[in-house]
């Protein structure tokens, strides 16, 4: 492989600074305010320090990645939900009642605890009201 290629196949990072960092916390608290913590400070800096679409020779506006985080938090509120629910239905034999009657469901449920079972999908856990982190 030639120092070009590989160049181009590693990602570029770009530096955001610890006030940074505090400025899109205080957003995202302001507009989730049970919700923002479950976004580690590693996440929100590989949100903030990738190259921005419209000029990857530049960092990410903050606005932009900002925008970006509450776009996940709105939805996670709407989307995320029934986690627990569907991962106790996958531990329920197949002849149960609840499973025969929602078969599609069952099939769902059986797939996610799949892919957790084989590390598919990393979740820190699940928040309060069963979303995942």
């Amino acid at each position: 492989m030639s120092e070009q290629q590989s160049a181009v196949d590693v990602e570029t990072t770009f530096d955001v600074s610890k006030e940074e960092l505090s400025i899109i916390r205080a957003e995202l608290a302001g507009d989730f305010p049970d919700d923002y913590l479950y976004l580690s400070d590693d996440y929100i800096l590989s949100v903030a320090s990738k190259p921005y679409s419209k000029d990857p020779t530049v960092r990410r506006p903050i606005d932009y990645s900002t925008g970006k985080l509450k776009d996940l938090l709105k939805w996670r509120e709407g989307n995320a939900t029934g986690l627990m629910s569907m991962l106790k239905m996958s531990q329920l034999p197949d002849t149960d009642t609840a499973c025969v009657e929602q078969p599609e469901k069952y099939t769902k449920a059986k797939a996610l605890a799949t892919s957790l079972n084989y590390s598919a999908i990393y979740w820190h856990g699940l928040d309060k009201k069963g979303r995942p982190i």
